[in-house]
């Protein structure tokens, strides 16, 4: 080997030793640094065991606070507000204002070097509850205005919504929120925890929610309003007039293929000859297959009038009158 090539190995060794080095100190014996976290918020812990006990949280001092961790410097770019804790334990808190220590956690390798509240006062409360309907949907900002998930076997139908009055009059609804990049055309195995919702789909804090979570199968789906066919039928030779009135559109969910395939839902016939009274007749009909109604739509009905004609000898009066 020549002199050249020698030199060439030398200094790629010593390139190699010099960056072993510097790995070597940064790990071992890298400087330690503090950085501030700020707007963390405050996880209340034993909700469950205070309802339990028959009260709730009504007011809070503060929702979040800022956390200064003492760390490694190579660290810092790896961790974020989300990989803090802040907690306090609600569980044996007593009607009226408490005072509660938090507890703070942070990554491994790091401790607490500051937080900007020792202490938050806590204001409980009697507790109410509710029953409501469960709803799975996805966050209001991140789909389309046509999206809506298709959902089977929903293994609860309803929830109990646990909370102080005020906070339970600022619930609208408890839905399992999912996010529909996660979904395709294909139905698709979820649990997910239930969130209490108010009327924008913001999560409302401080509520417990029985059961806490819901399994089903979703997939990606897509409502469409189309045409709505009642065939109805009249065959009756009596002295009563039948009127009736039903909608002529329906709102249907599936995937975007079918639902834009699907350009209307007849529905079975209803024959109106037998009736001699007002009346709302429910729609009946078989859906194509993977075609859904839309979540809550109410389900349509036929509204019929009857009435009893006049007789002649009536009009007869009516016209000497």
């Amino acid at each position: 080997m020549s002199d050249k090539g020698r030199k060439i190995i030398n200094i790629i060794l010593a390139l190699l030793v010099s960056m072993a080095a510097w790995v070597f100190v940064v790990y071992n014996y890298d400087p330690m640094t503090r950085e501030k976290y700020s707007g963390i918020p405050i996880t209340y812990t034993g909700l469950e065991t205070l309802a339990n006990r028959g009260y709730a949280v009504a007011e809070t001092n503060h929702e979040r606070v800022d956390v200064t961790l003492e760390q490694k410097r190579i660290d810092t770019g790896n961790i974020g507000s989300e990989d803090i804790s802040v907690t306090a334990d609600v569980s044996q808190l007593s009607s009226g204002q408490n005072t509660v220590a938090l507890h703070v956690e942070g990554p491994e390798d790091t401790s607490v070097s500051d937080i900007s509240l020792k202490t938050v006062t806590i204001e409980i409360e009697s507790s109410d509850s509710e029953d409501m309907e469960i709803s799975v949907e996805y966050p209001a900002a991140s789909a389309e205005d046509d999206a809506e998930p298709i959902v089977e076997e929903l293994s609860e139908t309803e929830a109990t919504v646990i909370a102080t009055s005020d906070r339970l009059a600022r619930v609208d609804r408890v839905a399992a929120v999912i996010d529909p990049n996660d979904l395709n055309d294909k139905l698709k195995p979820l649990t997910v925890d239930l969130a209490a919702l108010d009327a924008e789909g913001n999560r409302v804090l401080n509520v417990v929610v029985y059961p806490q979570s819901v399994s089903f199968k979703a997939a990606a789906g897509y409502v469409r309003e189309v045409r709505l066919i009642v065939p109805v039928k009249d065959d009756s030779d009596d002295n009563y007039e039948r009127t009736h009135t039903v909608r002529n559109t329906i709102v249907i969910k599936g995937s975007k293929d079918l639902v834009n395939k699907t350009g209307s839902i007849t529905a079975d016939e209803i024959d109106i000859s037998g009736y001699y009274e007002d009346a709302e007749i429910p729609l009946t009909f078989e859906l194509p297959d993977g075609i859904y109604l839309e979540e809550g739509y109410e389900a349509p009905v036929l509204k019929l009038k009857v009435k009893e004609k006049a007789t002649e000898e009536e009009t007869g009066d009516n016209q000497t009158g």
